[in-house]
């Protein structure tokens, strides 16, 4: 069995989302900080709080967006969604001007220097859950914090290998799909449906190594994609269970993420059943692609035979 531990763990360092992280965290505090200096925000009970990938930890290099949800637990509730989202936008183009842009569901702020921007959301209360304005101008239920609860909590049953994996699996999807939907989000859902069926690190059958976890991950989640493709059973927000998750994405866009997610699942049990490192080593690395700076994020590890006086590196090997 190829388990191929450094590999795996250089792998996971090489899709870390290095700089942009620090950029990432400057960038939401500035706009949150902008935000709570509004009185009328304030009056309405105003709580930001990171969402979105990077709140999870799952997001891989590199970082475009971050998102900071914006509880407005004290909120009229005969605010229009959209006269709410335009209320927003003038006060941060305030203080931003046209690096500002509203959208359907959310208020962009570009940071070009970061060559990344912020996702400010609005949100209602509806008992214990959350509103945001939708893209037909009304509102619509949503609970990304107990998203995040809900993948911290996965994380710790699977002992802390559920979010490298994760990003394993996202990376996985820009390697098969390039810029192509449905996206990593899509990916990630998945991702948390199929360690449901995975054994936790109280079972004497959960996988033994970030290997098998990523391989058992890719079979399970194969027959979830592909039933969301053929309309059998669609994905469903963890948070919200009667609700649906949106997708853009067509339906060949669909087929074509089931297809290639199946052929990974065979190519990389063969690889991890594999006698030969070097064999395995290659799937994988087909499998995880490129980072975003054009890097190989799977290595091959160099067969050193007798002979051979030092490693690449200039260490020495030992043979017994």
């Amino acid at each position: 069995m190829s388990v191929l531990t450094k590999q795996f763990k250089d792998a996971l360092s090489q899709v870390e989302p290095g700089e942009d992280a620090a950029h990432a965290a400057e960038a939401h505090a500035e706009v949150r900080d902008v935000l709570h200096g509004h009185s009328d925000l304030v009056e309405w009970g105003l709580h930001s709080v990171l969402i979105g990938s990077y709140r999870r930890e799952v997001s891989i290099r590199r970082v475009k967006d971050v998102d900071v949800f914006c509880e407005l637990p004290s909120l009229p509730e005969d605010q229009d969604p959209q006269d709410l989202l335009d209320k927003f936008a003038r006060l941060l183009a305030d203080e931003y001007g046209d690096r500002v842009t509203k959208n359907d569901r959310s208020v962009k702020v570009d940071f070009p220097d970061f060559d990344m921007h912020v996702d400010v959301v609005p949100a209602r209360a509806a008992g214990d859950e959350w509103e945001i304005p939708d893209r037909d101008g009304g509102w619509e239920k949503t609970h990304p914090v107990k998203f995040s609860e809900l993948s911290t909590a996965r994380n710790q049953a699977h002992d802390e290998k559920y979010v490298p994996v994760v990003k394993l699996l996202r990376q996985t999807r820009r390697a098969l799909l390039g810029e192509a939907k449905p996206g990593g989000f899509f990916v990630e859902i998945a991702a948390y449906h199929s360690f449901a069926s995975i054994p936790d690190g109280n079972s004497d059958d959960s996988p033994n190594s970030t290997a098998e976890y990523y391989t058992v991950a890719l079979e399970k989640m194969a027959p979830i994609l592909r039933d969301h493709a053929d309309d059998v059973a669609r994905l469903m927000n963890p948070a919200i269970p009667e609700q649906e998750l949106h997708v853009r994405a067509t339906r060949a866009e669909l087929d074509a993420i089931a297809d290639k997610w199946e052929q990974a699942a065979v190519d990389a049990r063969e690889a991890l059943e594999s006698e030969n490192d070097q064999d395995a080593a290659r799937t994988f690395k087909r499998l995880l692609g490129q980072n975003s700076d054009g890097d190989d994020v799977f290595e091959v590890p160099v067969v050193v035979s007798a002979g051979h006086r030092s490693l690449p590196s200039g260490e020495s090997p030992t043979f017994g």
